[in-house]
């Protein structure tokens, strides 16, 4: 199997594995970091907003530099500085100036470098391939994320036993280096032409085409709609649940991001095999539906094992939603302007994660986070419906 996966992929899911590790490690210690630091539910959710707003401010910017420059060298650029922003926070914590303000400020500027990295890397995908194996190509480049999701947290649950958070930041910075060294072998991919537009009318002229295309259209608005419901319970209701229902510390915490990792995994070749026998637009609306729907039993269990199985279910539904989209948008959106396309659903997915994220804290102040799981699962769900009424989506 892996003889026959081209060199470009092999050694784009290689660097994958190695920055998503550090993507999901950074977000378990981030948080678990300021919750060691101060019990307030709505500073946590501060941060975490932080951390994501970038991709809303930026990430325009991101698919225009995608579409414009070399997309390896704007990828290496971006784990190098993830990297050694992560290698600074412990030498700032040995200086007793480490905050969860400073914190905050650490993950706003590494989400700035991710709201360049993604659009490069769903962009670059389809010059590594031939089109008849982007499907293929894709599932193996996300294999990436449940790898990461998986044994990012699992180290963190290992050495969170002697060693305190911030001073595991050092491992997670080690990790986007050596993303960095498999980005290096990447083919030297050319930059697109981009004439004589001025930034500006670049962003306009992707915003048009997206919005142009009743697919795109209407996978943009159901994809912010999902997102800005359930990303904030997932990311900051998590730590909260394990803390406040469970009772649990950050060992417990951690392993639920890996049996997340888990159904992902599980979740791939399903999702692969369904992409040959279903329609993208039916099996999108089938993953969002199932995306909201897997939380609902978190308003009433209590036990670790039972929420892990939850939170596990969960995540075999994720695949549906990331493989298919990224396979969809690569299929049908413009050449040219697929950096700035995926800047988008970048924009949908980790920007309106800000949003949720910070609404999630306050949230959490007056409702107890079980509850706010309930309800999101629901609302969430019912996006999946909604989906189903444009027959063009369905359709796609």
């Amino acid at each position: 199997m892996a003889a026959r996966v081209p060199a470009g992929v092999r050694n784009l899911l290689f660097a994958q594995i190695a920055s998503q590790m550090g993507d999901a490690a950074f977000g378990v210690l981030l948080l678990w970091a300021v919750l060691t630091m101060t019990d307030s539910k709505s500073v946590v959710g501060g941060v975490a907003a932080l951390n994501y707003l970038p991709v809303l401010l930026f990430g325009m910017a991101g698919g225009v530099v995608a579409d414009r420059l070399p997309r390896r060298g704007i990828m290496v650029a971006s784990d190098g500085v993830r990297g050694v922003i992560a290698l600074c926070l412990p030498l700032l914590a040995l200086w007793g100036v480490l905050s969860p303000w400073l914190l905050a400020a650490a993950g706003f500027a590494l989400f700035t470098a991710s709201a360049f990295f993604n659009p490069a890397r769903d962009a670059c995908i389809p010059s590594l391939v031939e089109p008849g194996e982007l499907v293929r190509a894709n599932a193996i480049i996300q294999i990436s994320i449940p790898m990461g999701w998986l044994f990012g947290p699992a180290l963190c649950s290992l050495f969170l036993r002697w060693v305190r958070p911030v001073d595991l930041f050092a491992g997670v910075g080690l990790l986007f280096l050596a993303s960095v060294c498999f980005l290096l072998r990447l083919p030297l991919l050319p930059a697109v032409p981009s004439g004589r537009q001025t930034a500006g009318r670049a962003m306009a002229e992707g915003l048009g085409a997206a919005w142009a295309d009743g697919r795109l259209r209407w996978l943009l608005i159901i994809t912010a709609a999902d997102n800005l419901l359930i990303m904030g319970p997932a990311i900051v209701g998590t730590p909260l649940f394990v803390k406040t229902v469970l009772h649990r510390g950050g060992g417990v915490y951690a392993l639920m991001e890996a049996l997340l990792a888990v159904g992902v995994l599980l979740g791939l070749p399903v999702t692969a095999w369904l992409n040959r026998r279903v329609g993208q637009g039916r099996l999108l609306i089938g993953g969002i539906f199932l995306d909201g729907i897997t939380y609902l039993p978190l308003l009433w269990l209590k036990s670790p094992w039972a929420t892990g199985l939850a939170v596990a279910l969960h995540g075999f539904a994720i695949p549906l939603i990331t493989v298919t989209r990224s396979s969809l948008v690569q299929r049908i959106a413009p050449a040219a302007q697929l950096g700035r396309i995926f800047a988008l659903i970048n924009i949908t997915v980790i920007g309106l994660t800000a949003v949720s994220s910070g609404a999630t804290g306050l949230a959490a102040t007056a409702v107890p986070v079980n509850v706010i799981f309930g309800a999101i699962a629901v609302l969430a769900a019912l996006c999946g419906p909604a989906a189903w009424l444009s027959r063009e989506f369905r359709r796609a």
